[in-house]
């Protein structure tokens, strides 16, 4: 499927490579410097290449600005917070949550190895700790590092995995994906790692029998590298409200590119390692696969950098390779924190619960958008909706500042709904009445009988909805005070042993490999918290490794030149 986006130019393909002038020359070229970059970078500087790293602006994208997290199983730090895990477990929990889009052996393998990942990540400076969060939440407070990061304690997955948490957060405070990838880019630098910055890849260069070899960049020379950095730097994404000036700011950015870049060519003797992110910050992209979230960007949160704008994928299409579950991505949307809310139920416009309140976000957000106009609502009794409010504003600072003022928000501009009756509330929100108070009768019988809740939710938040007043809040997709987190899992296909980046009919493009969100991975399925940042590592080490050692036919081609 043709999907390329801003138009990269097709491969330059060059004859006689030997013959021709480059700019700079390295045994593997990594384009996209962020957590998947960092460690492809860091894994082929271990086996003995030269690297060279390539940033379309000066490194870090989504990883620097997310929570850091990664999924690990068996660890020590899970042992010291008193939880018995092993690979086996980790295991039958995710083959559940990653489905079959990858074979069992390479989940298999992120599970087997896991552990020993997270222990090569802190040899190179990344801070772990056994603080330990139980509670639900999206991400833990400070002074928390390890935690429940997907959907382990939800029945369903629990009956089939012991519940463990295997969040792992890098110590420090706020969102600490800064903490990760400073130290992975500080180890990079260390090994000998080059990094060109603020320098664009427009274009793979190919030999005539179609090996990638290098690429061509657009290079902003000096003295416009910090108008250039102003504007990566207006796109951060948890602020809320952004959005416009996200666009504005990328437009901009592009038209600074085109006045002034320089153009160069890069020699990659080994290969080119794609790790250049997902396609969220590309309306166009996103419109082709996923039209309801493109036309409601102004209400969502996308979670990356500028340089997420599916520019490393469509380098990988300008030379056959392949794409898949590009429709796939992760949009998250919080009912709890506060806790409160999850003692009423999410109904859809026909008044129907459509999944457990107690899913994780990734899950809730992809429910909701699913609903008859992404729209849907949380009814609660009046008491819960107070004891929420005191929870959004007594949690402490830390939480005030990161799930309060969110809450809060949304409940205040949100479009929040109070009645006496259902019948009323439902007319209120635009719910169908009889749907409705079908829904809360039944409810009501299973809490009076004693029955387990049908769609799993837990006895804590298994409660009547009876009292003298009840409150619907407002959890639709293009509510912009009800926060829509959103970034992008689908990607280039690739070989699994490799990181080859592979064509329709499966064969390897010799010499391009893709990591991360780049290339299609462990979470392209659908994603929970740990696994984009844990499948960046897996997928870029496994990268770096191979082609630090070079594909054997242009091995032999260099040693017969």
């Amino acid at each position: 499927m043709k999907d390329v986006a801003n138009d990269p130019r097709p491969p330059l393909v060059l004859t006689r490579p030997d013959q021709e002038e480059w700019d700079d020359t390295t045994d593997v070229l990594v384009v996209g410097f962020g957590g998947a970059g960092a460690c492809a970078a860091i894994e082929a500087k271990e086996a003995g290449a030269d690297v060279l790293a390539i940033d379309r602006f000066a490194g870090g994208g989504a990883t620097a600005y997310s929570g850091g997290i990664i999924y690990a199983g068996g660890t020590p730090f899970q042992k010291e917070a008193g939880f018995d895990d092993d690979a086996d477990e980790m295991f039958a929990y995710l083959s559940k949550e990653v489905g079959d889009i990858v074979r069992p052996e390479t989940l298999r393998r992120y599970c087997d190895e896991s552990a020993g990942n997270l222990e090569w990540l802190m040899r190179h400076g990344v801070p772990y700790a056994a603080d330990t969060y139980l509670e639900k939440t999206i991400y833990p407070p400070d002074g928390k590092f390890l935690y429940y990061s997907g959907n382990e304690k939800v029945p369903e997955f629990a009956a089939r995995a012991k519940p463990a948490p295997r969040g792992h957060r890098p110590v420090g405070t706020g969102m600490t994906g800064h903490v990760y990838f400073k130290a992975l880019a500080t180890a990079a630098q260390a090994l000998g790692v080059r990094l060109r910055q603020h320098e664009k890849v427009v274009r793979l260069i190919t030999d005539a029998r179609g090996h990638v070899i290098g690429v061509e960049t657009a290079r902003i020379p000096e003295r416009h590298r910090p108008a250039h950095q102003r504007l990566y730097s207006k796109v951060v994404p948890m602020l809320p409200f952004k959005a416009v000036t996200a666009e504005r700011a990328g437009a901009k950015a592009r038209e600074l590119e085109a006045r002034v870049a320089e153009i160069r060519r890069i020699r990659a003797r080994n290969g080119v390692i794609l790790s250049t992110g997902g396609f969220a910050f590309n309306l166009d992209m996103l419109g082709r696969h996923r039209p309801f979230f493109a036309s409601n960007y102004r209400a969502l949160m996308r979670l990356g950098s500028m340089g997420c704008d599916g520019s490393g994928i469509a380098l990988g299409q300008s030379v056959g390779g392949a794409t898949d579950r590009m429709d796939s991505i992760y949009a998250a949307r919080n009912i709890a924190p506060p806790s409160a809310l999850l003692d009423g139920v999410l109904v859809n416009r026909h008044g129907k619960r459509f999944i457990n309140e107690e899913s994780y976000s990734g899950y809730l957000g992809l429910a909701i958008a699913d609903q008859p106009e992404g729209s849907a609502w949380v009814i609660l009794t009046g008491r819960s909706f107070r004891q929420a409010i005191r929870q959004a504003l007594f949690g402490g600072w830390l939480f005030f500042k990161f799930y309060g003022v969110p809450a809060l928000l949304n409940f205040v501009m949100g479009g929040t709904r109070r009645a006496r009756s259902m019948e009323a509330l439902a007319a209120k929100c635009g719910i169908d009445s009889v749907g409705l108070q079908e829904t809360v009768a039944e409810l009501n019988a299973h809490v009076a009988a004693a029955e387990d809740d049908p769609l799993g939710k837990s006895a804590e938040h298994h409660r009547k909805l009876e009292d003298r007043s009840y409150y619907a809040i407002n959890m639709s997709i293009p509510n912009i005070y009800a926060f829509t987190y959103l970034f992008t899992l689908g990607g280039l296909r690739v070989d699994e042993e490799t990181g080859g980046v592979t064509k329709d009919d499966g064969t390897v493009i010799s010499g391009l490999y893709a990591a991360g969100r780049a290339a299609l991975g462990l979470c392209s399925n659908g994603y929970i918290s740990g696994m984009s940042i844990g499948d960046g590592m897996f997928s870029g080490r496994r990268a770096g490794r191979h082609a630090a050692q070079g594909e054997s036919t242009l091995k032999r081609e260099r040693i017969s030149a």
